[in-house]
């Protein structure tokens, strides 16, 4: 048998990249550590030195894409907080994203444990959601709003931004336009 060569530069992060792609393929019933080693061409105990079970490496997995995530989200955003431009922005980078990483898309709305709350503004809401929240919020507030439109405004809201990304991640649906010739992210009331 030959051994597994000895794995240099940044493994943590491979084993979370074979890991998303692995459960998007195969689900998460015949998803192993040692399926997600062998992925990354290494010994089947190298993901231990970094994950000491299956359970974590799903959890890191969905941190590592939440960071990037939210990391783009506030970039769209920064240094336009609080106006009009920014939830437009905000959906814009939401959608390319997903676009720009299908394999996300798909992992953490399929396969992750995250959390989004339609009906209740906390703070245990996913944390991209939360900041789309409060930016859509910061808009019906400026336009004057009542507050109790705010929840079913946000949901049209969101529905047109996640729905967009869905379509544009899926393998099966075709458009040979430009998404953003069809799409402007602007309030329905």
């Amino acid at each position: 048998m030959k051994d597994k060569p000895y794995h240099h530069g940044n493994l943590r992060n491979q084993l979370i990249e074979a890991g998303i792609t692995l459960i998007n393929e195969d689900g998460l019933k015949s998803f192993s550590l040692r399926k997600v080693a062998a992925k990354c061409s290494v010994s089947h105990t190298a993901p231990y030195s970094h994950f000491k079970n299956i359970d974590e490496l799903i959890y890191a997995m969905g941190e590592h894409v939440t960071a990037q995530f939210m990391d783009t989200l506030r970039t769209s955003i920064h240094g336009k907080e609080g106006t009009q431009e920014a939830i437009s922005l905000l959906g814009q980078a939401y959608i390319d994203f997903f676009v720009d990483h299908p394999q996300y898309f798909q992992f953490l709305f399929y396969h992750s444990d995250i959390t989004i709350d339609l009906d209740h503004y906390n703070s245990d809401n996913y944390p991209p959601f939360a900041l789309f929240r409060t930016t859509a919020y910061q808009l019906f507030e400026s336009f004057g709003l009542p507050e109790e439109e705010y929840a079913k405004q946000l949901v049209a809201l969101w529905s047109m931004v996640h729905g967009m990304a869905s379509l544009l991640t899926n393998n099966g649906v075709r458009y040979s336009g430009d998404w953003r010739d069809i799409f402007t992210l602007k309030p329905v009331f």
